[in-house]
């Protein structure tokens, strides 16, 4: 008799044994290793020679992806057979709307307006990026921070509409309602930045609002119904999605199937940041370099005179004239600080990471390595947050909260910073050991729809109505919500950072991890550091961070094979 770890491997066993007990008897061995994996976001394991030779006799209820099997074997890689259909749906949807036919702009005008937009060398690559996405109706825009990702695309919709007898409807979108609040913003600072063509573009453009991917579709988590889907696709010419490294593989297959035949989607991300919590990893397999056959090249020469840098082959890889790479970062200077660092950890190099701390010293620093310990140091350098929670003023607290946040690779670790700084807040008299207090950072865990906040959203508490209330960002200014209807959350001076993404600070300090902690990898360190704009500090040893260098997991996928067997 087995036992298992995981209910679900428990379950699938007793539904195997029911359906092909002889069948079902080499397959029970290996379905806890196959639910861990999913747990771990893979999307199969990979079995021995013998293993795999012993499941080709299971027949009954191992398939080889022909028609629906509870598993599917595919060489000695092993999948359940609802990951195996979705990954094959996720390349089906994706192929869909790259072949479906959009209405190009018909007049020189959106050219003349493309060099305008994008006048010199520095800008070449966002040129190059909205040129190729103005003919592709999938366009995945990939680029780390400061490399002009909302730029490009803030001016790709400005071409779009600016001679379109009707504006175009265009829908806004990021997993988390954090990512979707900062893809806002960052769309209306870039708007700013040149000159749209007409009051009427602009205004059509600065009236958009992201959104969250589960409240643009109208998902019902209990259920997994969404309101929009093949069936009743969405009611928008454009979606654009924001932070697409964080969408896991079921939330990306709703949204694709709910993109109208037409219709376009543009997505935006940054392939070396973390992985989604949940199953998948689609962004490092669609994140390739851009080939072209020969005709994309010719359509796109017609809007560069200037000549098509790009490979073009007469059989290029599924998707690869669907992606345009920003490499200059406008943020960074990749020879300096936090730049300099970033650019070491995304190349492996250990020495040259280590290296940076000693030359930069003015923006990267080391930190105190415990979370007491960096409690009592974050203190003496929070006071001028604690200034503006004492001014009343939300804007005030929001803007000193995004100067400086603690990051950690652990959940436990956040919640233990958190338990001790409140410990400090309170000596001084700022908050009680339990219950609400002023300037009390919250981050939303869950979805509210009623109350109108959803997971990763970050409030402040602040006196409201003779009260407490927790204050959140909302069209152009701040609401308070009652702290009775708030959903589940937690108290987010420190968060994790999974959490973190989709968010910037002006200075952030990590809590490490251990050397040999396969959490603290190469994806984790670089979404911390890039989260920065200015300055990072490092809480941990410096022999785990280097290990965290060298260390990349790859989340095992599917998906690259099911867009090949596509062609």
């Amino acid at each position: 008799m087995i036992e298992y770890r995981y209910p679900a491997a428990q379950a699938a066993a007793e539904v195997l044994q029911r359906l092909a007990p002889q069948a079902a008897e080499p397959v029970l061995p290996l379905l806890d290793e196959l639910f861990a994996a999913q747990e771990g976001g893979h999307s199969y394991i990979t079995l021995t020679p013998q293993e795999a030779d012993a499941l080709r006799q299971a027949a009954t209820v191992v398939g080889d992806g022909g028609a629906f099997t509870p598993l599917v074997l595919r060489g000695r890689r092993l999948f359940s057979g609802r990951l195996f259909a979705l990954e094959r749906s996720v390349a089906t949807e994706l192929q869909r709307i790259a072949r479906s036919r959009v209405r190009l702009p018909e007049n020189a005008g959106p050219r003349q307006r493309l060099r305008d937009w994008f006048p010199d060398a520095g800008y070449n690559g966002q040129r190059l990026a909205a040129a190729l996405a103005v003919l592709q109706p999938l366009m995945l825009v990939t680029g780390g921070p400061g490399t002009g990702k909302t730029t490009t695309v803030a001016k790709l919709l400005a071409l779009l509409c600016a001679d379109a007898a009707e504006m175009p409807r265009i829908a806004l979108t990021a997993p988390t309602g954090k990512a979707a609040a900062h893809m806002t913003r960052s769309l209306h600072r870039a708007l700013g930045s040149f000159d749209a063509g007409s009051e009427r573009v602009l205004q059509h453009l600065i009236a958009l609002e992201g959104q969250t991917v589960h409240r643009l579709l109208k998902l019902n988590p209990v259920v997994g119904y969404s309101e929009f889907n093949r069936e009743q696709p969405l009611p928008f010419d454009i979606v654009v999605a924001d932070e697409a490294s964080m969408l896991d593989l079921p939330l990306l297959h709703q949204l694709l199937c709910a993109i109208p035949e037409h219709g376009r989607l543009i997505l935006l991300g940054d392939e070396n940041q973390l992985p989604p919590v949940g199953i998948g990893a689609v962004l490092p397999v669609l994140a390739q370099p851009t080939v072209l056959t020969a005709k994309e090249a010719a359509q796109l020469a017609e809007w560069l005179p200037e000549g098509v840098p790009f490979e073009v082959r007469d059989n290029p890889p599924p998707l690869a004239g669907n992606v345009a790479r920003l490499e200059y970062s406008h943020r960074f200077d990749p020879q300096r600080g936090v730049g300099a660092l970033a650019q070491a950890v995304v190349n492996g190099e250990a020495a040259a990471a280590e290296a940076a701390f000693a030359r930069f010293t003015d923006d990267l620093f080391r930190l105190p390595e415990t979370p007491a310990a960096l409690a009592r140091h974050f203190v003496k350098q929070h006071e001028a947050y604690w200034q503006a929670v004492n001014s009343g003023d939300p804007a005030a607290c929001f803007s000193a909260q995004q100067q400086l946040v603690v990051l950690a690779a652990r959940r436990s670790q956040a919640a233990e910073f958190n338990r001790e700084y409140r410990k400090l807040l309170a000596a001084q008299g700022r908050a009680a050991e339990q219950g609400w207090f002023a300037g009390q950072v919250l981050m939303v865990a869950e979805n509210d729809y009623a109350v109108n906040v959803f997971n990763g959203d970050i409030g402040i508490v602040l006196p409201h109505g003779g009260g407490l209330a927790a204050f959140f960002p909302d069209a152009g200014g701040f609401r308070a919500v009652s702290l009775s209807r708030l959903p589940a959350h937690d108290t987010a001076f420190a968060m994790t950072v999974h959490k973190s993404q989709g968010s910037e600070y002006q200075e952030v300090w990590l809590l490490g991890d251990e050397a040999d902690s396969a959490l603290f990898d190469r994806t984790l360190l670089y979404t911390a550091i890039t989260r920065a704009r200015c300055r990072f500090g490092y809480a941990g040893q410096m022999s785990a961070l280097t290990a965290a260098v060298q260390c990349k997991n790859h989340r095992r996928t599917g998906l690259g094979e099911a867009l090949q067997s596509l062609k």
